[in-house]
């Protein structure tokens, strides 16, 4: 048997089980991008919207909540386009969700600082990209997710 350094026999690898939800949500051909307020985790950083599960709690549950929270929004969860985990091993769920376009997103200021629409041509040249939204447009871009999004680099 093989052992990871610093490891016990049968200890599991990831002692961290965290879930959360991120939402991708449309407008005009343009993502929903927040940049994070400066009193969270990965202060100032870019990325899309989304936070932790909660127990009990289901992943449209989790994204309808947290999108309530940091933007105001009432959004309709529709399907569930990728799963990935981060480097500190949270497991997220991306879900596409909508929400009416005469609504705008209103940050909270104590979890976001801005709110954006952005291509992905935006979202390539923008510094402060949390590294999950990079890998996010890659597997996008490598056919692993289906999205309702035109590639303008594409063309």
């Amino acid at each position: 048997m093989t052992r990871l350094p610093n490891t016990k026999p049968n200890q599991p690898r990831h002692r961290n089980r965290k879930r959360g939800v991120i939402g991708v949500m449309f407008r005009a051909d343009k993502l929903l991008i927040i940049r994070r307020s400066m009193t969270v985790n990965a202060p100032g950083k870019l990325c899309l919207p989304g936070g932790g599960i909660e127990a009990g709690e289901s992943e449209e549950e989790a994204l309808i909540r947290e999108m309530q929270e940091e933007l105001a929004i009432d959004v309709t969860p529709t399907r569930l386009c990728w799963r990935s985990v981060t480097p500190w091993g949270t497991r997220l769920a991306w879900w596409v969700a909508e929400f009416p376009d005469h609504i705008d997103p209103v940050p909270n200021p104590d979890e976001v600082a801005e709110v954006h629409w952005m291509t992905a041509d935006d979202i390539v040249t923008a510094r402060g990209v949390l590294p999950s939204l990079p890998d996010f447009l890659a597997a996008w871009r490598g056919g692993e997710i289906e999205l309702p999004w035109p590639d303008s680099s594409a063309s």
